[in-house]
């Protein structure tokens, strides 16, 4: 639009209209973002475009379901080691939905998030790799053709974001996920498969996350039994 056109006047309210409008929308963002405006665009820029996570490797963690530990390295040296609680239904590896334990294996940090409903904060694993793996077990053929069915209308099924999206069309036989890194205490074996640290303890490792490249998202963490 060639503002020129337009009397002084005019002009002139169009562009404070302008500056109020993204004013407010700055403010909308702070508010629902809880101040943290470049990690929630962010986590909705990568959920919107489906995007996959990339690797870093100047941070790492190390969780031993057996030993009730989760230590944290930096250029493989130890950072800090906490005490976490894992599923209430023991330390068996993760196979199904319905067994709501924790999983094994090499998982990449998806999100970090500054709110969650169990503790003051929490970081979601990419799991997918591994929950196809097991929805093929579990399912055989029929899990192949639900799967094949899905990408064939919405393309390639490989990140955290697309099972989510799978799960909502597939309700009845849903990919497991939604394994997170929170808060909640560790006084007793509590969760549906997460990790769970003690509430101070959870911030710690968060903030401890976001001096790493990609400010946490990426970051490996490897579960063993």
């Amino acid at each position: 639009m060639n503002l020129s056109k337009f009397p002084t006047r005019w002009r002139k309210w169009g562009i404070g209209s302008l500056i109020l409008g993204l004013l407010i929308c700055l403010f909308g963002l702070y508010f629902v973002s809880d101040g943290h405006i470049k990690e929630y665009l962010t986590w909705r820029w990568m959920i919107a475009f489906k995007r996959p996570v990339a690797v870093v490797t100047d941070y790492r963690i190390l969780v031993s379901k057996s030993d009730h530990q989760l230590t944290v390295f930096h250029n493989d040296e130890i950072v800090k080691t906490f005490r976490i609680a894992i599923s209430k239904h023991g330390a068996d590896p993760r196979r199904v939905w319905a067994d709501e334990l924790t999983p094994e294996g090499s998982h990449l940090i998806a999100s970090m998030q500054y709110e969650s409903v169990f503790g003051p904060r929490q970081m979601l694993l990419e799991t997918t790799q591994q929950s196809l793996d097991d929805y093929y077990v579990q399912y055989a053929d029929a899990g192949g053709q639900r799967i094949a069915a899905w990408e064939h209308q919405h393309g390639l099924l490989d990140t955290i974001w697309e099972v989510y999206d799978f799960n909502q069309g597939n309700a009845e036989f849903p990919i497991w996920n939604d394994i997170l890194i929170h808060g909640g205490g560790t006084a007793s074996d509590w969760t549906w498969g997460c990790i769970a640290l003690d509430d101070q303890d959870v911030i710690e490792l968060f903030d401890i996350l976001k001096r790493s490249a990609q400010g946490g998202l990426g970051v490996e963490v490897e579960i063993r039994h």
